[in-house]
């Protein structure tokens, strides 16, 4: 079992704000994401930026009133890479802020509460059971209930 200062449910942005904040403290903190695709939480990877980053694309092609369907398709493909282009980089730095630092475990993978004190996190490889005092839930849900928590 790893045993941590505090073990934060999510990696969006209250997860990686507190997790920053107390490794910053010299806290031994586990961070837990199900998704690799949603390290850094929903408005990086699939609300704020993806929606502005397409809307500016959609901008762009209002002026394309003359062109050919062909061209038109190119500039949506073109539109979609650059919408992918721009959340992978955020999210692989957000990873990386956290991931990098001495006082950070990030895990990938489904966490749930085995007890008051104990998670279980089940990747796709396995089941780490993580154990602290503090567990942090940074979700609208009440999280201790045992119930799956991310």
């Amino acid at each position: 079992m790893n045993t941590f200062d505090v073990i934060i449910i999510g990696f969006g942005k209250g997860g990686k704000t507190l997790a920053a904040e107390f490794a910053k403290r010299g806290w031994k903190v586990a961070i837990v994401e199900r998704s690799d695709k949603m390290h850094g939480g929903t408005c990086i990877n699939i609300g704020c930026i993806p929606t502005k980053t397409l809307a500016h694309q959609a901008k762009i092609a209002s002026g394309m009133k003359n062109s050919t369907f062909e061209e038109r398709r190119e500039f949506y493909r073109n539109a979609i890479a650059v919408k992918e282009s721009v959340t992978s980089a955020l999210r692989d730095k957000n990873y990386h802020n956290l991931a990098d630092h001495p006082n950070v475990t990030v895990y990938t993978g489904v966490g749930s509460f085995v007890s008051a004190d104990v998670v279980s996190v089940r990747t796709s490889t396995e089941e780490i059971w993580l154990t602290s005092k503090q567990i942090e839930g940074v979700s609208k849900r009440n999280l201790m209930k045992g119930q799956l928590l991310i």
